[in-house]
């Protein structure tokens, strides 16, 4: 089918993703004086996943008392921040990043404050030292970004998903993209790109994410020839309803577990936890508590549904039925995500709810350093979708704080980077090439599965083989599986050939890139030969300190996969040495260099 380009934008700054960090890109770069469009593939203020926080935003505990007034603790510092991230890591974040992050934090949720976002709450989170989440849920930030940048001057395309980036030796020059609703592909010429696009948790079956989180720019910088890194390190919610099904992926449970006394129960009432962190107990990190949960489930322990139990029943219950009215507002009267759960549960906390991990964080992504830059003239990152910043595992809280911090310096240096870049015509090759990858999605009777029948198969592999849990033979069985899947791509149907709102052609369009995202974590898994973070490996279960205290660095070139190990910097805190147990020694003592 022949497929043609029906229009053609210019700009300075090409923003893909226009949430929490797409927003505050854009707004730093039209700041700047330059000419900024930005890209969402669905609409603005109600798509992607800042939408979705329920959601404190981090800054240390003597910042949020002296700058917001708030109850935090004066013997906290960006420092001590910076030390909870790197121990919550498990050591592998890039720690000239984590500095950056806990320096600039108070800054930037101040000008959140400043331009009107209004905080509802202050609270301790696992992992942290002190309390440090102030709580402003992520619809108020989205909405709040929205009308800032609907009088900042930054253009917007909504429903436009970008399906490739263009680039020559200099550097990217634009980006082809679809306009769903009309079915037309949009050249988008720019003198620099910031991805915007978050991470890949709708790879998985079970998951907190909306729909848009396919790896989209993840699969997109990696084909143009950026580093992805820590790849292995998907993170996992504990704690997340199963049952009843209307409930499947709400975070409900675990916000409790994290604000009250929760046990977490197998099939048998065994509080598991005692076996993973004895001391913490379910108020470890959430990477701990999901990889014990996983691996009860994976044990036979699980509850009916397939998961665990999550019980309050031991709490009194004039306690519960005051928790619900000292709550975050938004989390107040057994409200969350839009359900009352009162209409699932009679008595909310009479019975235990099943609950199991789901995929909630990519805590890995396009590997980026202090100015955002990828390696790749032109083409920043920042947000979810980068790594360096948490490593192994990311401490609550820190995503919404990320947005804010990454996205500022994202669109900060892309915009100084544009003013002595030139657009360019983009190469003929990259541009037949990525009309016909479209065009062949909407060709008639193709010989292969459905669009629909490839997304669940892909689902099925990353659900079933590489999970919170994994080992060589399933994660090659998974490699094996994702060939034949390449081969079958080009084969993809769609039940209509119509482009216009063909949903099933976007997603075909999604599954590579699925595929792409999905790749690199199997082998990053699989060079990895230990049990760290947001990875278990059932055969490799000790964390080896002296060995894998380095991230994995995926690129692929003509499509073919290199890795390579780069050990971890130490700037700020001495690493621990030899092996351990996985999960422990997190408070390893040591302070500031």
């Amino acid at each position: 089918m022949k497929i043609s380009i029906e229009q053609e934008f210019h700009c300075d700054v090409l923003v893909i993703g226009t949430e929490g960090t797409g927003a505050r890109a854009a707004l730093e770069a039209a700041r700047l004086g330059t000419d900024v469009l930005a890209v969402t593939k669905g609409f603005l203020a109600r798509s992607g996943a800042t939408l979705t926080a329920d959601g404190e935003i981090d800054v240390d505990s003597r910042s949020a008392k002296e700058i917001f007034g708030v109850n935090g603790s004066m013997d906290d510092s960006p420092e001590q921040f910076a030390i909870d991230m790197i121990k919550g890591g498990d050591y592998l974040p890039n720690q000239q990043l984590v500095a950056i992050h806990t320096e600039e934090a108070p800054r930037r949720v101040k000008e959140l404050v400043d331009w009107g976002a209004k905080l509802e709450g202050f609270i301790h989170a696992p992992g942290h030292t002190y309390p440090r989440g102030l709580w402003i849920p992520g619809i108020k930030i989205v909405r709040l970004f929205a009308r800032r940048m609907s009088n900042s001057g930054v253009s917007i395309l909504e429903n436009t998903l970008v399906i490739e980036l263009l680039h020559d030796t200099d550097g990217v020059l634009g980006a082809v993209a679809l306009h769903i609703p009309t079915g037309q592909l949009f050249l988008i010429r720019s003198r620099a790109i910031v991805m915007a696009t978050g991470g890949a948790m709708r790879i998985f079956p079970l998951t907190t994410a909306p729909n848009e989180l396919t790896g989209d720019g993840m699969a997109m910088a990696l084909r143009c020839g950026a580093s992805l890194m820590d790849m292995e390190f998907p993170m996992f919610l504990p704690y997340c309803f199963i049952s009843p099904p209307a409930l499947e992926g709400v975070i409900f449970s675990y916000n409790a577990s994290a604000l009250l006394e929760g046990h977490a129960l197998n099939r048998h009432g065994e509080r598991y936890m005692k076996k993973w962190d004895p001391l913490r107990l379910e108020k470890t990190t959430r990477d701990i508590n999901a990889v014990a949960s996983a691996m009860e489930i994976r044990d036979g322990k699980s509850s009916m549904a397939g998961g665990t139990y999550l019980s309050f029943k031991h709490l009194p219950k004039n306690l519960l039925d005051f928790s619900s009215s000292w709550f975050p507002r938004n989390l107040r009267g057994l409200k969350a995500a839009g359900f009352n759960l009162r209409d699932f549960f009679p008595n909310p906390y009479e019975d235990a709810w099943e609950v199991a991990p789901a995929c909630h964080f990519w805590n890995g992504g396009i590997r980026i350093d202090e100015q955002c830059a990828t390696g790749i003239p032109g083409l920043f990152a920042a947000g979810e979708g980068t790594a360096g910043l948490h490593g192994a595992n990311r401490l609550a809280g820190n995503a919404l704080t990320m947005t804010q911090v990454w996205g500022a310096r994202a669109g900060y240096y892309a915009a100084r980077y544009s003013k002595n870049t030139a657009l360019r015509k983009p190469p003929k090759d990259q541009m037949d090439a990525i009309r016909e990858k479209f065009g062949v999605l909407l060709e008639p009777g193709g010989s292969g599965p459905s669009v629909i029948e490839m997304r669940q198969e892909i689902k099925h592999l990353a659900g079933d083989c590489v999970g919170i849990v994994r080992d060589d033979s399933s994660l090659n069985q998974t490699l094996d599986a994702i060939a034949s899947l390449r081969e079958q791509l080009p084969l993809q149907q769609v039940t209509s050939s119509t482009n216009i709102f063909n949903h099933e052609c976007t997603e075909g369009l999604q599954n590579e890139n699925m595929l792409d995202v999905l790749e690199a974590v199997v082998r990053s898994s699989l060079m990895r030969k230990e049990s760290r973070g947001a990875m278990y490996r059932v055969d490799y279960p000790t964390t080896h300190d002296d060995r894998f205290l380095c991230n994995m660095v995926v690129r692929r070139t003509n499509g073919k996969w290199s890795i390579e190990e780069m050990p971890v910097e130490e700037r700020y805190l001495t690493f621990p040495k030899g092996s351990r147990v996985y999960g422990r020694e997190r408070d390893y003592k040591n302070g500031n260099k």
